[in-house]
């Protein structure tokens, strides 16, 4: 048998009346004596009352916020009721007025930071967009939305690739998966938003082209790296095949350890891929040999920069 539900109705505590004239005692006893059983005509007088004169009046002739005729004792009611008979016009309670002012202030704040951070978002899209291979536009989610609103995704016009082998389809956002069972509903593009999407954001600097070359792995980067300072040379011990070396550190299969780390298969990737060649003429080592150096190519260059 399942549990029986109960509901429980909990008043929370007005504050304490904080009245700002004098009539307000005489006022309350004379309310108090009022109250009771109040027909249809009363609410309606005390709702007419409400209306034309307002939610502040309200606040200042009962001392303390007013939630709404529905939320305060008849006795209340009648307060408004007898104050607008003489015409009284008192102030706001000070407690008020400084909660208002608190509140005023938070939210110039809040203002503030928010448009601190629409700058920082506009100028961060601004060096995306300038850096982006192809053109980008800017499209809202339109089924979904969170807390601060709906995503603003990243899509291009043409099919895209990142990284060694993501692919990324033309119309959808940046972040999806191609074969994504349930695509993201896009609006139209959008003029002068920046995106809010941080993982299209971040793919946003990565995506090329399907015919531009994949840009160097981590291991790549720091080979391209070593050859650019000039310490990767090709070197020809004697009697033995020639050998590509990376002569800022030692070697460990040689007893002086003069020809450096032997880096040949790495170096001859990198040369594949066009981004590194080396020198026909011979120069001296970091550890006083000489051998071939290697230098990066254009291509390389920009791989490395890229």
């Amino acid at each position: 048998m399942r549990p029986r539900r109960h509901v429980v109705t909990i008043t929370l505590p007005q504050p304490d009346p904080a009245p700002t004239y004098p009539e307000h005692a005489e006022l309350l006893r004379e309310a108090g004596r009022k109250d009771g059983l109040i027909g249809p005509q009363d609410i309606a007088r005390m709702e007419d009352v409400i209306r034309h004169r307002g939610g502040d009046w309200c606040t200042a002739v009962l001392g303390r916020p007013f939630p709404g005729l529905g939320r305060v004792p008849s006795r209340d009611g009648w307060l408004l009721v007898l104050a607008d008979e003489r015409g009284l016009k008192p102030a706001l309670p000070q407690f008020v007025v400084q909660a208002r002012a608190e509140e005023a202030s938070r939210r110039r704040e809040r203002e503030t930071l928010a448009a601190l951070k629409s700058e920082t978002e506009k100028r961060r899209w601004a060096l995306v967009v300038g850096a982006a291979a192809v053109e980008l536009a800017v499209r809202e989610n339109t089924r979904h939305s969170g807390v601060g609103g709906s995503l603003r995704h990243v899509t291009a016009a043409v099919d895209l690739v990142s990284g060694r082998s993501r692919r990324h389809a033309a119309g959808r956002a940046l972040c999806e998966t191609v074969g994504r069972a349930d695509p993201l509903h896009l609006g139209e593009p959008l003029e002068g938003l920046p995106a809010t999407c941080q993982r299209c954001i971040e793919y946003a600097g990565k995506v090329r082209t399907l015919d531009a070359p994949a840009p160097p792995t981590s291991s790549e980067a720091e080979l391209l790296r070593l050859i650019q300072s000039g310490v990767v040379f090709t070197v020809r011990p004697a009697r033995r095949q020639p050998t590509v070396r990376d002569t800022s550190v030692r070697s460990h299969g040689v007893a002086s350890g003069a020809l450096g780390r032997k880096v040949d298969a790495a170096v001859a990737k990198v040369q594949r891929r066009g981004w590194a060649v080396v020198d026909e003429e011979n120069s001296a080592t970091q550890r006083g040999g000489f051998g071939q150096r290697w230098r990066l190519t254009d291509a390389g260059t920009a791989a490395l920069e890229g």
